[in-house]
């Protein structure tokens, strides 16, 4: 688990936790921004296999925040040399600065490991916040493109090699 005061990252029990995601993944805005302005909402099965996939290829993680009541689960994300892909599922708790907690945790577990790079491997070119959040954390656009959709979009890669512990 990583933490950081009223935030933590847990690792991601597929099963358990899809049930959960379930109205994240029917959120037109997630959607959108995640998947591509077509995207048909997810059923259970479907996030679970996601789950199973993002798991197999980094570390899976359910991004919680603790507030009056406990421990309330707000997104996800995966930890993956060439993808770090972020949701912040509830809608009361975008735009509130947990993508970038999230991120330099993230970018500290990735120190800790040895990483020498972490890659945001396709950012739709319109995701103006996602943008945002990876340039204000050092990442910078390694290159952009057009997917099989025809959607631009926008890689973006940090080098942490010669990055100091925790900066």
């Amino acid at each position: 688990m990583l933490e950081d005061r009223d935030l933590r990252l847990r690792i991601c029990d597929p099963l358990r936790d899809a049930d959960t995601a379930l109205p994240w993944y029917r959120d037109p805005e997630v959607l959108r921004m995640s998947e591509g302005p077509d995207a048909v909402p997810f059923d259970r099965a479907r996030i679970v296999r996601m789950y199973e996939h993002l798991a197999s290829v980094g570390e899976l993680y359910m991004i919680e925040v603790r507030d009056e009541t406990g421990w309330r689960t707000v997104g996800d994300v995966t930890l993956a040399q060439d993808t770090v892909p972020i949701v912040i599922g509830e809608k009361n708790y975008r735009g509130r600065g947990l993508g970038g907690r999230v991120l330099d945790l993230l970018i500290d577990r990735a120190l800790a490991l040895g990483w020498e790079h972490l890659e945001a491997k396709q950012i739709f070119s319109y995701n103006e916040a996602s943008r945002r959040l990876f340039s204000s954390r050092g990442f910078q656009q390694s290159e952009s493109g057009v997917d099989a959709q025809g959607r631009p979009f926008e890689r973006y890669h940090l080098q942490l090699r010669d990055r100091p512990n925790g900066l």
